[in-house]
């Protein structure tokens, strides 16, 4: 009995014992578990896995949704792969949210002139054809080619990837 209360006389037993379940993930730490997240989740979409592949891009959303101001690219091409999968397995009106979601942040972190900007805009367009809305989608595919013809433009957000590690991630 006196070993235990020994131990026990540091702790403060009115702590709830859940409380680590309420806590949100600091923004550091968040940025430095999202790259290696999305680097595991683009190896199931690229070998046709789509179902782990879509869990670890949602959980990527919601680390997104949990931690504010969060700046790195990984964010932005989850978005456009997750809205890309829903395209691909038909759940039209979920890839729209999704590529206007990519929109949104990547018009935050790297800016309307960025290539992946204008990715972003050529899939969507993509989506817009198959849901038979070819008037929308050529504005966006001419949008989108007006950023691939226009010469390289520094976004002036710290990112830690450079433009051409970022688009050869989420080409082919």
């Amino acid at each position: 009995m006196e070993l235990r209360q020994t131990l026990t006389e540091g702790i403060d037993m009115e702590t709830n014992e859940n409380e680590w379940h309420e806590l949100s993930p600091t923004k550091p730490s968040a940025e430095h578990l999202i790259p290696g997240l999305y680097a595991l989740a683009r190896c199931w979409y690229d070998r046709g896995d789509l179902a782990p592949a879509e869990r670890i891009y949602r959980l990527i959303s919601n680390i997104d949704d949990r931690v504010k101001n969060i700046s790195c690219v990984e964010i932005v091409l989850s978005a456009l792969d997750l809205a890309r999968l829903l395209m691909d397995t038909d759940r039209l009106m979920e890839s729209e949210h999704m590529f206007l979601r990519a929109i949104n942040r990547c018009t935050h972190c790297l800016g309307q002139e960025h290539r992946v900007y204008g990715m972003i805009l050529r899939c969507y367009g993509q989506l817009l054809r198959k849901m038979n809305l070819d008037r929308e989608a050529l504005a966006l595919e001419m949008r989108a080619a007006d950023i691939f013809d226009a010469p390289p433009v520094n976004s002036g957000k710290d990112t830690k990837y450079t433009e051409p590690a970022v688009s050869s991630v989420t080409i082919g």
